[in-house]
């Protein structure tokens, strides 16, 4: 089958929520190493949080990384209030990474209708994620929409070189990618050619990233419920297959 083009679509925070349950054991775990501990909670979220970047840059996004910074972290605070370390504290640590890969995710708002939109148009839906591979594929296929998506990307980390692989054979310049995270999929599309299309969501520092908001293969939109209308002006296509929610 042919395709009117290839979208590299990014899963976690573009097309379901996955921040805020970090967040939440993020809390759980400060409040757990400070009552250990007798530490400020918020020196714990700062230590917490500079353990969970180095760890994940080490290891990658595999769901061992989490629970690897914050048992470090814990045992980081019990030596400097000369504490032993607690093996119930720890496991009620590992307890609250689990969070993350355990939950089923909520579906964003307007996230269904733009992938209706790009399967029904002829585009080639591709779901383009980060992390461990049996996590983001019980994620994707939890979520009802696999009836949407033509195939998955799911890689350890997404750089320029795993992009090009996943391209395959397949044309950059009918190729884009929509995600939230400058440093995993904005700047790796426009490395190689891609329109990059970016739905700005609240991110860690991970994500973070330079970018050229001129470069002219650079979108920024509001919403997701933007895309398509950033898609019909690339691609030329007409005004009136636009969903309603995207012609304003």
């Amino acid at each position: 089958m042919g395709f009117v083009g290839h979208a590299f679509v990014d899963w976690d925070d573009t097309i379901a929520e996955n921040i805020r349950y970090f967040t939440e054991t993020e809390e759980i775990n400060c409040r757990l190493i400070a009552r250990a501990t007798g530490a400020d909670p918020e020196q714990v979220r700062i230590r917490g949080r500079e353990l969970d970047l180095a760890t994940a840059r080490r290891m990658g996004l595999g769901r061992e990384s989490l629970p690897t910074a914050w048992l470090t972290c814990y045992r980081e605070f019990a030596a400097r209030a000369g504490v032993p370390v607690d093996p119930e504290t720890e496991a009620e640590v590992v307890r609250a990474c689990r969070i993350p890969y355990e939950v089923r995710q909520e579906i964003l708002p307007g996230a269904p209708e733009v992938l209706t939109w790009l399967h029904t148009r002829g585009f080639e839906v591709l779901i383009w994620t980060a992390g461990d591979h049996e996590v983001q594929f019980r994620k994707i296929r939890e979520s009802g929409l696999t009836h949407l998506i033509h195939g998955m990307c799911i890689v350890p980390e997404k750089t320029p070189e795993v992009l090009r692989a996943a391209l395959a054979d397949r044309d950059p310049a009918r190729c884009f990618v929509v995600g939230n995270s400058v440093h995993s999929d904005i700047r790796p599309g426009l490395a190689l050619g891609l329109l990059a299309i970016h739905v700005p969501a609240e991110t860690w520092a991970y994500d973070d990233g330079e970018i050229n908001p001129n470069h002219p293969r650079y979108r920024r939109v509001e919403g997701i419920h933007e895309v398509p209308k950033v898609v019909a002006d690339w691609f030329r296509l007409p005004l009136e297959s636009l969903p309603n929610s995207a012609r304003r």
